[in-house]
């Protein structure tokens, strides 16, 4: 049996990002860094501004993994179609920018009210 490309796409990057949210929220960096963690000239305000943003984006990253780990579920129903993995490709690739906007509009919101 082969292996949709696309639900491999979808599956490891999902993975990834649960994984690396997990290991954000489980070790966040205590100071202001230029090394690790979540990094813009917004989160990097303050120590209040860093730690907020580093909780913040490491809850969204998960929240994307977990969106594309759903989203592989379609390509399990269809046969394998090679624009199934540019959209997977496509997908995998926009959902972090989702996190990084939702994590800057919480600071926003938070910091600037």
């Amino acid at each position: 049996m082969d292996i949709n490309p696309a639900i491999l796409v979808c599956v490891l990057c999902g993975a990834i990002y649960v994984l690396t949210a997990w290991i954000m929220l489980r070790y966040p960096p205590k100071k202001i860094n230029d090394f690790y963690g979540y990094r813009t000239s917004r989160s990097k305000k303050s120590q209040d501004h860093w730690d907020y943003a580093q909780v913040e984006s490491a809850r969204h990253l998960k929240q994307v993994g977990y969106y594309s780990l759903i989203c592989c579920a379609p390509f399990m129903l269809f046969s394998y179609n090679e624009w199934h993995v540019w959209l997977a490709i496509a997908l995998v690739t926009l959902l972090p920018f989702v996190a990084l906007i939702q994590t800057e509009k919480a600071l926003k919101n938070r910091f600037e009210s």
